[in-house]
C-alpha cells in the first residue's frame, strides 16, 4: 500500500457545491431585494433563501444562452417576472436573477443597472476568494499541528502549500504595484500632452496677435498721423473714431494674449520703484474727459501713511485699475467714481494696502456677482444687452492681483454702485534706487537732436509709416527690407540706432542682430563693414515685433538687442526709446567713415 500524500489525506474536505452555496449567501446578502438561482457546471441547481420558480426548459436555455454569450441574457420566471442569466467562468456556474424593482429598459446591455449588478457579482466573487484565503490558511494551520504528530512529509508538504498561499498574494501585490506603475506613466504621459495642446494653444494665441497687430501698427499710426494734419470738423471726427476703435481692438487683442500667458502660467510680475500716485492719478486722468461729459465726477485718494514709492509691477497695478475703473465709468450714468488705496497694516515690513474703486452706478444682481469674474461671461448675458465687452477684464484683473498676493471681490447694491476692491501688500523702494521716471528724464534731458537711423522692416506699409514717425522726431532714416540687406547698409554706412523687425523673410532680426555682434566681435570682420568698424561701443539695436509676450521681450534681449519696442507704434512710446537710447550713441566719437 502506497503512503498517503498530502492532497488525498483532505480530498474529503473539498466540497464543491459547499463552495457554490457560500458564493450563494454572499451575493443574496448584497442584493436583498433579489430571487437567485444557481446551476453548477454539473447542473446541480441551488436555490437562494428566495426562490425564483424556473420551469425546467427555460431554466436549461437560459443556461445554454449564457455559457455562450459575454453579459447577460433575459428571460422570464414561472410567475411572468423578467429574470437575467450570466455565466461565471471563475466558480464555474450560470447564476439566474430576478429583481421585480427594477424596469425592463434598465436591464439593457451597457446600462447603470446591468453594470451595477456585474460589480456586484463581482465583489461576491471577491469576498468568497478571501473567505477560502482565510479558511486555507486556517485549514493549514489545523492540518500541520495533526501531520506533526503522523508524518514529516505530510508537514512539508502543507508548508509547501503555504507558501504558495504566500507567492499568491505576493504575485497578487505585484500586478497590483505594476498596475499602478502603468496608470500612473498613462497619467504623466496624458499631462505631456495636455501641456502640448495649452503650449500650441499659447503659440496660436501669440501668431494671431503677430498677424493682427501688423496691419493695426498701420491702422494706429496713420490714423494718428492723419489727425495732426488740416481736416475739417467731420473728417477729424471720422479719424478719432477710426483710432478710438483701433485702441478697443487693440485692447481685446492684449486681453486675450494675458489670457493665455496667465493659463499657460508664463505671466510673471515686474519689481520695479514706481510712484503710487502718479499711477493712480495717471489711472484717474484718463476718465476726467469721458466723465466730465457724462456728468460724473472722478476722484482719487491715497492714505498718507503708505510710501510715495514703493517696489512692483506698475503697468500691471495701473492695468487692474484701468480695468475696474473702466467698468465703473461704463455702469454709471451720474454720481461719482472714486479710486481709493488706504492703509489697512504692517505686516513683516510691508504695508498692507486696500485699494478699492467705488462707483454710484447699476449695480450687479446677488445672483450674477460670482459669475462677472469667468471668462467670457457678464452680469447681463443676455443678446439684448446695453454695455459692450468680452467679459475678460475682471477675469483677467482677478488673476492678476493673486499673481500679487491679493484677492478681488466686490460688493454691490442693485441701482446703488458697487465697489470692486483688493488687498496686496506694498513693499517700500530703497531709497538709494532711482525710480524709472527720473531715469528716464535724466535721459531726456541729454538728448542731442539729428542722428541717423536704419529701419529695417519687411512690410511697405510699416516702413512708410516708422519712416514719417522717427523723421518728425528729427533724425534721418534709411530703409532695408530684412537682415541681409541691413547688413550691406552697415558695410557702406555709418547709423547712430537700429530698429530692426524680429520676423522677416532671408534673415530675421534675431539673426540679424547675433551677426552684427558677430562681426563686431571680430576685429578682422569689422574692417569690411563702415557703419561697425569706427564704433567704440557696440551698435544700439531696437527691436520691433507685433509679438508682445515676456518671452518674445527676453529673446530680443539674448539675441544681443538693447531695446524692444511692440507694434502698433506708438509716437510717445517711439519717442522715449529714442531720447533714451540716442544720448548714449550721441557720445560716441570717431565716427567718420573714412
Amino acid at each position: 500500500m502506497t503512503e498517503p500524500t498530502f492532497d488525498s489525506i483532505f480530498d474529503d474536505l473539498i466540497d464543491v457545491n459547499e463552495e457554490l452555496q457560500s458564493f450563494l449567501a454572499i451575493l443574496e446578502a448584497l442584493l436583498p431585494e433579489a430571487s437567485i438561482l444557481l446551476v453548477s457546471e454539473a447542473g446541480t441547481v441551488l436555490d437562494g433563501a428566495r426562490p425564483l420558480a424556473l420551469v425546467q426548459p427555460v431554466r436549461e436555455r437560459l443556461v445554454q444562452e449564457a455559457k455562450a454569450a459575454d453579459g447577460f441574457v433575459a428571460g422570464k420566471s414561472d410567475s411572468g417576472a423578467r429574470c437575467h442569466a450570466v455565466y461565471l467562468a471563475k466558480l464555474p456556474a450560470v447564476v439566474i436573477i430576478s429583481c421585480a424593482a427594477a424596469p425592463e429598459d434598465d436591464w439593457r446591455p451597457g446600462s447603470a443597472l446591468t453594470t451595477l449588478l456585474q460589480n456586484t457579482i463581482d465583489l461576491a466573487l471577491h469576498r468568497q476568494e478571501r473567505e477560502m484565503l482565510v479558511a486555507d490558511h486556517e485549514q493549514s494551520v489545523r492540518q500541520i499541528n495533526i501531520l506533526q504528530q503522523q508524518h514529516g512529509k505530510l508537514i512539508e508538504d502543507n508548508y509547501r502549500q503555504y507558501r504558495l498561499n504566500q507567492d499568491r498574494e505576493k504575485e497578487y501585490a505585484r500586478k497590483l504595484e505594476s498596475e499602478i506603475t502603468k496608470q500612473t506613466a498613462e497619467l504623466r504621459e496624458a499631462n505631456v500632452r495636455l501641456e502640448e495642446i495649452s503650449q500650441l494653444k499659447s503659440d496660436f494665441l501669440a501668431n494671431m496677435s503677430h498677424e493682427l497687430r501688423t496691419p493695426m501698427n498701420a491702422i494706429i499710426g496713420f490714423s494718428e498721423l492723419l489727425s495732426e494734419t488740416p481736416l475739417a470738423e467731420e473728417q477729424l471726427d471720422y479719424t478719432r473714431t477710426i483710432s478710438q476703435s483701433a485702441a478697443s481692438l487693440l485692447s481685446l487683442i492684449n486681453d486675450i494674449l494675458d489670457l493665455a500667458k496667465i493659463e499657460a502660467g508664463k505671466l510673471e510680475l515686474e519689481r520695479l520703484p514706481f510712484d503710487l500716485a502718479e499711477v493712480v492719478d495717471n489711472v484717474a486722468a484718463m476718465f476726467k474727459i469721458p466723465a466730465r461729459e457724462k456728468g460724473v465726477v472722478v476722484a482719487c485718494k491715497i492714505d498718507n501713511r503708505i510710501p510715495k514709492r514703493i517696489m512692483g509691477d506698475s503697468n500691471r497695478l495701473r492695468q487692474v485699475l484701468i480695468n475696474l475703473a473702466g467698468n465703473a465709468m461704463k455702469f454709471t450714468e451720474q454720481g461719482g467714481i472714486d479710486i481709493l488705496v488706504d492703509y489697512e497694516r504692517e505686516a513683516a515690513g510691508q504695508i498692507v494696502s486696500r485699494f478699492s474703486v467705488r462707483d454710484s452706478g447699476i449695480g450687479i444682481p446677488a445672483d450674477r456677482v460670482e459669475a462677472i469674474f469667468e471668462k467670457f461671461t457678464q452680469a447681463d448675458g443676455s443678446t439684448t444687452r446695453k454695455y459692450g465687452g468680452t467679459g475678460l477684464g475682471l477675469a483677467i484683473c482677478l488673476q492678476l492681483v493673486e499673481l500679487m498676493g491679493g484677492r478681488l471681490a466686490v460688493e454691490s447694491e442693485v441701482g446703488k454702485g458697487s465697489t470692486f476692491y483688493f488687498v496686496i501688500p506694498l513693499e517700500e523702494a530703497p531709497a538709494e534706487i532711482i525710480s524709472l521716471k527720473e531715469h528716464k528724464a535724466a535721459g531726456r534731458e541729454k538728448a542731442a537732436s539729428g542722428g541717423r537711423i536704419l529701419l529695417v522692416e519687411d512690410n511697405a506699409v510699416n516702413q512708410r509709416l516708422a519712416s514719417i514717425l522717427i523723421t518728425r522726431e528729427g533724425y534721418e532714416v534709411e530703409v532695408a527690407s530684412d537682415g541681409a540687406e541691413a547688413l550691406e547698409h552697415l558695410r557702406h554706412q555709418v547709423f547712430d540706432l537700429v530698429f530692426m523687425d524680429v520676423q522677416m523673410p532671408n534673415m530675421d532680426g534675431m539673426e540679424a542682430t547675433r551677426k552684427i555682434r558677430e562681426i563686431e566681435a571680430d576685429p578682422a570682420l569689422r574692417q569690411d563693414y563702415v557703419g561697425l568698424r569706427t564704433l567704440k561701443e557696440p551698435l544700439a539695436i531696437v527691436g520691433l515685433t507685433a509679438h508682445a509676450r515676456k518671452e518674445d521681450e527676453t529673446a530680443c534681449y539674448d539675441s544681443g538687442m538693447n531695446g524692444f519696442l511692440t507694434k502698433p507704434i506708438i509716437k510717445a512710446k517711439l519717442a522715449m526709446v529714442l531720447s533714451e537710447m540716442m544720448p548714449r550713441i550721441s557720445c560716441l566719437e570717431n565716427k567718420d567713415p573714412s
